[in-house]
């Protein structure tokens, strides 16, 4: 994890520092303050000197005034170093997927997954910006405050350290157990999510079958999941939450009762009484901050585990060989399995450069499937797909994807809300014949296209088939009858 992050990290190393320097100067105020107000407390009380008592008034004021316009700059520059990391290690896990094979694409929610990578991008670099610094800084905060500690007395250091032992054994005890139950409340929450999400994008079909109580029914089930999931964690993270208030609250009473003991006998004065009080609470801060860190890791580790499970799925395999032209497509005895469902067994065409053809079936029958092998973004589990004779695994089918074929999906890319979804359709037809591919598939182009559009459509095909091979999906006799060949699933 930290080789990536790392990675992500190394062009912001000002903007780092500047952040680190920050947080030094916030730790050196905030030991500079309890030994201040012990030095005003006894100042008061033995001199009370006006002029004492305004010289320390000042120097609260300037530190005040310190911590805030320091805080503010970290903040700053915090928050820009974040958001620039979060798109940029966003904008590597696409690149990565449109890299990968094509099947899982096909297959994974979308939404789930662009959820799921947001949330975990976002807790892994806030822990990282809020990490890489602060661990340094609370242990040199640690260490000082249990130096100053001792000088007050060895006594108050060594039931500081029983405490801070019991506290870390609590975490080790529970440290698996929290893992776990993050990681669970980060699946359950992006299936929540993603099931509001199907509801809202769905809507006018589940409307349109009265189908809701049936979505409601998943909806609650999710939610009853994440619901566990949560209240398990947050179970968990009460203890680490309130441990720190729980050894605080009993260290206050040994400290009114030991040094209220001191302060009467003499052998301890007001204001150390009082810096004792502050040093303890800054050194509990900092083992507070080495526990919840680890809590914060198991979180970010969580998170990390999930992006690079996506950063590890295997990149679509690529050929070598640059077409510059496709004049065939021999599709040769391919068999195909979807989700356990058989779509293809021995099933062979040929498609050839000036012909236009027709895949013509029921619902299910491998129409789409068939144009997502020939474009290769699935792969036959046996038999094999040839272009110009040559095998599909030999060639650079993202250089073919993008240069020699061009493909209208029944659910285009464009989402121009003031274009209607007959004019989107003719808009991308339009933009695929602008192309110029060798190859042209439309999966049923007649959809939302009215019949003057689609006798135009026709007319074009006719035209331009000699220069291309055109395949269409499509269930329109107009196109059907257009076609030179017909293949029936």
């Amino acid at each position: 994890m930290i080789e990536f992050l790392w990675n992500e990290f190394k062009n912001h190393k000002m903007s780092l520092a500047a952040i680190a320097l920050c947080a030094v100067l916030t730790a050196g105020m905030n030991l500079l303050e309890p030994f201040i107000t012990a030095k005003f407390i006894d100042e008061i009380l033995i001199g009370r000197d006006i002029a004492t008592f305004y010289y320390f008034i000042t120097i609260f004021l300037t530190i005040s005034i310190l911590a805030i316009i320091t805080n503010w700059f970290s903040t700053i520059i915090s928050s820009k170093v974040r958001l620039k990391i979060n798109n940029r290690i966003i904008e590597n896990v696409m690149r990565h997927v449109y890299k990968i094979r094509g099947d899982f694409i096909l297959k994974t929610d979308m939404v789930y997954l662009s959820k799921r990578l947001d949330q975990d991008v976002i807790d892994l670099v806030y822990f990282a910006i809020g990490s890489m610094t602060d661990i340094c800084i609370n242990f040199a905060l640690l260490l000082m405050a249990m130096f100053l500690l001792g000088s007050i007395g060895i006594k108050w250091l060594a039931l500081f350290v029983i405490i801070a032992l019991i506290h870390g054994i609590g975490y080790r005890m529970l440290k698996k157990i929290l893992f776990e139950r993050s990681t669970a409340v980060r699946e359950t929450d992006s299936k929540y999510f993603t099931c509001i999400s199907d509801i809202l994008l769905y809507a006018y079909s589940i409307k349109l079958h009265s189908i809701f109580d049936i979505w409601l029914e998943k909806f609650h089930a999710a939610f009853e999941k994440n619901f566990v999931a949560v209240m398990n964690q947050v179970k968990i993270i009460f203890w680490f939450s309130t441990s720190s208030v729980n050894a605080n609250a009993f260290f206050k009473v040994l400290l009114f009762l030991l040094g209220g003991l001191d302060v009467l006998n003499g052998n301890m004065s007001i204001g150390n009484f009082v810096a004792l009080n502050g040093y303890y609470l800054l050194a509990m801060q900092s083992v507070s901050y080495f526990m919840n860190i680890g809590q914060s890791y198991q979180n970010a580790f969580a998170a990390y585990t999930r992006i690079i499970e996506i950063k590890n799925l295997p990149e679509e395999l690529r050929g070598e060989k640059i077409l510059t032209r496709i004049d065939s497509i021999n599709v040769e005895n391919i068999s195909f399995d979807f989700n356990e469902q058989k779509i293809f067994k021995d099933f062979s065409a040929q498609f050839q450069r000036g012909k236009i053809y027709c895949i013509v079936g029921k619902n299910g029958a491998g129409k789409s499937t068939l144009i997502n092998l020939i474009c290769g973004m699935l792969k036959p589990v046996k038999g094999t797909i040839k272009f110009n004779e040559i095998d599909i695994d030999k060639i650079d089918m993202i250089h073919c994807r993008k240069n020699l074929i061009s493909v209208v999906e029944q659910k285009h890319l464009l989402k121009n809300d003031t274009l209607s979804g007959g004019e989107r359709k003719k808009l991308t037809v339009a933009t695929a014949f602008e192309k110029s591919a060798d190859v042209l598939i439309m999966d049923e182009p007649d959809n939302n296209m009215d019949s003057i559009g689609l006798t135009k459509l026709i007319q074009q095909l006719q035209a331009d088939k000699k220069n291309r091979i055109t395949i269409i999906i499509s269930h329109d006799n107009r196109i059907i009858d257009a076609a030179d060949e017909i293949i029936n699933l």
